[in-house]
């Protein structure tokens, strides 16, 4: 594991500053301790206390600080009150605890001039993920990426998973050889969570139904959906289907097979910022190029995309 680790870690510049953002579990630990051992030395470990588990959090705190400390690098933390802005918002754990840590890394990108946040998900995290959007209705197999940007109040942050391709199994081997001391959440193994079922119970379930492991096998088809996805993103010129004001062109775009059609949505929608992009939203939005069918179907974060004189724009 430790070879295929430096292969993938030599993909990042590691002259540049970057964060690492450690939960003090197993596997945000590991990734410290092995970008330590690589050679990575400009790191600044970032901890965010959610403050849900009240002296477990805390703890969690001052371990991961103690282990920057250890380790000669700077730390930086935030607290914030997941539950409060849980109630507040009426948004779920997952979609609210997500939210926050991209906002304190954001703030501490900018606080250090960091080229971004290095993340300990690893293939089985993968997997999940896959599945999870998938139920959720996303518009194909959608995953994490090696390396995205998210958009945090106009500030782009670097996410980069380096683990991305590592096993759970290799990950648990490699703490217990070398007895890598973590923090174990104990809220992890509690069914409170769609992720946490999906973990804990799906895909054990899965292995047992099909007497193999899954988890490869959903990673290789989302990777031959992102493929397909690159290959017609690539071939396809979205700026030849617009007009001067960047409106679609619905002769030229009718002309187009359904499933370049629904690629042209997906890629107008994404490139103006619309979030939560998922199969059914895109074929509402196919809906409205048929004159019989009304001319306008909202989008998430309250806009519209409106057909009019033979155009599709977002307003």
């Amino acid at each position: 594991m430790i070879k295929r680790i430096q292969n993938l870690l030599e993909r990042i510049d590691s002259s540049q500053r970057w964060l690492v953002g450690v939960s003090g579990g197993r596997d945000s630990v590991l990734l410290l301790e092995l970008l330590v051992r690589v050679g990575f030395t400009d790191l600044v470990v970032v901890h965010v206390n959610h403050l849900l588990r009240g002296e477990a959090s805390d703890s969690d705190e001052v371990f991961v600080k103690d282990l920057a400390a250890r380790c000669g690098i700077e730390f930086y933390v935030e607290s914030v009150d997941v539950q409060a802005l849980m109630n507040s918002e009426k948004k779920g754990l997952e979609l609210v605890a997500r939210e926050v840590r991209h906002a304190v890394y954001s703030r501490a990108q900018q606080k250090y001039n960091a080229e971004g946040v290095l993340l300990g998900h690893h293939a089985d995290d993968q997997a999940e993920t896959i599945l999870f959007n998938l139920m959720r209705g996303s518009n194909g197999l959608k995953g994490m990426s090696f390396e995205n940007s998210v958009a945090i109040d106009g500030v782009d942050l670097k996410l980069v998973r380096p683990m991305l391709e590592i096993r759970r199994s290799e990950i648990d081997a490699y703490v217990e050889k070398y007895v890598v001391e973590y923090r174990e959440d104990a809220s992890n193994a509690e069914a409170f969570t769609a992720r946490n079922r999906l973990r804990n119970e799906v895909m054990p379930l899965l292995k047992e139904v099909m007497q193999r492991e899954v988890v490869p096998a959903i990673n290789g088809a989302a990777e031959v959906s992102r493929e397909q996805s690159d290959f017609i993103e690539r071939e396809l010129d979205l700026d030849k289907l617009l007009d001067p004001q960047g409106r679609v062109f619905l002769p030229a775009f009718i002309e187009l097979d359904t499933v370049i059609q629904r690629s042209v949505i997906f890629a107008y929608l994404r490139r103006h910022g619309v979030a939560d992009l998922s199969r059914d939203l895109v074929s509402t939005c196919l809906r409205i190029c048929d004159t019989a069918s009304a001319a306008k179907c909202n989008l998430p974060g309250g806009r519209w995309l409106r057909r009019k004189e033979q155009r599709l724009f977002i307003e």
